[in-house]
């Protein structure tokens, strides 16, 4: 080789080096600051969050017409009609930018209503949430939290009281040949850990005696341990009741396809048409694009950030990109914070690794995997994997790995992490607390791959369901009356605080504690869910997946021996 040659050679290997150590760096400074709306039509009473992502320092908001609209560290209220100018300026580069803001009347959804006696639609207000909801005939149509329910033929005004101001919905009840006045009896299965039943399913079932005189139903409550058999044993002798308790997914899905379980199809369209509920919240009882239950309850992995100590280094919001995730993770260490915490157990290092897979391959391809139609051996799975490593290796989880997660969860409310990656239910912990529960944020993992993720993608979604029996002699009433049932006892549920809504929140929920608020927020804009690994396999291919797991977190397996082991020892 000429000397020439040689020297060009090392030139342009040397220039690819610089690039190499210059990239990342380069790639982060020229990130784009960006409002996370520019333009927004709102109704009277409603909140929406503005965040300004990449602001190089602090955030400064104000509203151009408070009368109009307020903000308060983004949090916008929309006061009064009119138009408004919310500004959020950088403070260091003094940039200023705004979103326009469009406030309207409160209005219901709807002002008239056409419905079949037996049937039952929903009606919501733009805006205000109402406090009261009434019926001038409670013979012809009941209503409550938003559901109206045609009792017989007739006409009757719906009304919505918010504040001192009546919206009102005038409802026209046609008969319905296919509804009898015949006295029915109904037989319920519910799963409780307590003695009877819970007060969410007594207030449900007391709400729908007006909306079902002729229906006398008879609840049995279980324990789970013993209910998992006696559900399955049921199915398989034909036995079951007219409206049982069961979990979605792969639970659920046995059932299915035995032919066991009633398609809802008809009702839910009018569920999903007048939008009480998505297909996101049914996709984990949906099979072969047929609808089989009803969604009462969910939970959800999400991310809990502690603001306090994400300012202390410097860093406004939370990332919303893995590498930001990772620049913020170093100013952290940088400050003495540790930025997270993970306890030593096998289901808390799979809400680590889990939503950050879905963040990398992406839900769809996750999914398959969890539910047996794909394998293990993916590199973006085994990529995951590494990265979590990465990030054990690098600091960010601390020295002290063999902590239990009650622990980790105290510790972090006591402000020794900035990061806590763990499930829904937390909420009512943390919320405990008012002063703590002020400093956090909730949010989810960031995407690690834009071109196979997006954010809204998230693991958990609603796995508490009720099904109804095919075999039920009035399989009919049985199915509109169970649909009814469940989206009263997810309302109740998360207005106690024992769960998250499946449904819409049409109804005055201003009793919620505000981190579960923001959960919900969380999950209101779900574009997908994976359920939890270990809840969507079976239980032969649990054991081997957690075992794997809880090598990678105590250091023994990488990520290609991970997809490796569990693609022979499960598919």
């Amino acid at each position: 080789m000429s000397k020439k040659l040689s020297m060009v050679l090392g030139l342009l290997m040397a220039i690819v080096f610089v690039i190499g150590l210059t990239g990342p760096m380069g790639a982060s400074a020229a990130s784009k600051v960006k409002l996370s709306a520019t333009k927004k039509t709102v109704y009277v009473g409603e909140q929406f969050e503005l965040e300004l992502t990449g602001a190089k320092g602090t955030v400064k908001w104000s509203s151009s017409s408070k009368k109009v609209a307020t903000v308060k560290d983004g949090l916008v209220t929309a006061v009064k009609t009119g138009k408004a100018t919310i500004k959020a300026k950088d403070s260091k580069t003094n940039k200023t930018y705004s979103c326009k803001i469009t406030v309207k009347k409160n209005a219901l959804s709807n002002k008239t209503l056409k419905i079949k006696a037996g049937e039952s639609a929903s009606i919501s207000l733009k805006g205000n949430t109402p406090t009261e909801w009434s019926s001038s005939d409670e013979g012809v149509a009941i209503v409550n939290s938003g559901i109206v329910t045609a009792i017989k033929e007739g006409k009757a005004t719906i009304t919505a009281k918010a504040g001192k101001k009546k919206y009102t919905c005038k409802v026209t009840v046609a008969a319905n040949e296919n509804v009898s006045d015949e006295p029915v009896e109904l037989t319920l299965w519910v799963l409780e850990s307590g003695e009877g039943l819970s007060s969410a399913y007594i207030r449900a079932i007391d709400d729908l005696k007006k909306a079902y005189p002729n229906v006398t139903l008879n609840a049995q409550t279980f324990e789970q341990n013993y209910y998992k058999d006696k559900i399955k044993a049921s199915v398989a002798a034909g036995d079951l009741p007219d409206i049982f308790f069961t979990w979605s997914g792969s639970f659920l899905g046995e059932f299915v396809d035995l032919g066991a379980v009633y398609c809802l199809d008809d009702i839910m369209a009018r569920y999903m048409k007048s939008g009480d509920i998505t297909q996101v919240m049914l996709d984990n009882t949906t099979y072969d694009d047929k609808h089989y239950g009803i969604p009462m309850g969910m939970n959800a992995v999400v991310l809990y950030a502690n603001m306090d100590l994400l300012k202390q280094a410097g860093v406004n919001s939370v990332p919303k990109t893995k590498d930001a995730l990772f620049e913020c993770c170093d100013k952290l260490l940088a400050k003495g914070i540790t930025p997270f915490g993970c306890a030593a157990e096998d289901w808390c290092v799979s809400e680590y690794i889990e939503p950050m897979a879905e963040k990398n391959i992406g839900a769809k391809a996750l999914g398959k995997i969890f539910n047996g139609k794909a394998s293990f051996d993916n590199e973006g799975l085994a990529e995951t994997v590494d990265m979590f490593k990465d990030m054990l290796n690098r600091g960010y989880f601390g020295n002290e790995l063999g902590l239990g997660n009650g622990d980790v969860s105290m510790r972090f409310m006591e402000g020794q992490y900035a990061f806590y990656m763990n499930g829904s239910w937390n909420g009512g912990m943390f919320a405990s607390d008012p002063e703590f529960a002020s400093k956090v944020t909730v949010t989810e993992f960031p995407v690690i791959n834009s071109k196979k993720s997006q954010l809204g993608e998230l693991i958990g979604g609603p796995s508490d369901t009720l099904a109804v029996s095919a075999f039920s002699k009035n399989v009919g009433v049985a199915a509109e009356y169970a649909v009814a049932l469940g989206k009263l006892v997810s309302m109740y549920s998360y207005l106690q605080g024992d769960g998250l809504p499946t449904w819409k929140i049409g109804y005055d929920d201003s009793g919620v504690n505000e981190i579960t608020k923001q959960i919900s927020k969380v999950v209101a804009g779900a574009k997908g869910f994976v359920l939890f690994g270990d809840t969507a396999m079976p239980s032969y291919e649990k054991d081997p997946y957690v075992a794997a797991l809880m090598k990678v977190f105590e250091g023994n397996m990488d990520g290609k021996a991970f997809t490796e082991e569990l693609s022979k020892a499960i598919r």
